[in-house]
């Protein structure tokens, strides 16, 4: 299952480094991020171009993260309900 978790702005310069992570630390609450961490679950981060702000300079992040485990995402999205699940194909 893929998670919708959220978005946020930041300097494409921070991209792939621990910068980004704080970005989105900061973003989704110590909480969510910490319960994502130890689950070991993937990040997966989208980038685009910012819509509201210089787009060479800052880029969009939406926040996804995918799991493979039936017992745990229950437990998450019951723990965390503003969360959108999404559908993988198989």
């Amino acid at each position: 299952m893929r998670y919708y978790l959220g978005q946020c702005e930041y300097k494409w310069s921070h991209t792939e480094s621990d910068l980004e992570k704080l970005w989105v630390r900061r973003e989704l609450g110590d909480e969510l991020f910490k319960t994502v961490e130890s689950n070991n679950w993937e990040w997966t981060l989208i980038r685009t171009n910012s819509q509201s702000l210089p787009s060479d300079i800052y880029c969009r992040c939406d926040i996804y993260v995918d799991s493979l485990d039936d017992k745990l995402d229950t437990h998450f999205a019951l723990k965390f309900p503003q969360v959108k699940p999404i559908s993988l194909a198989k």
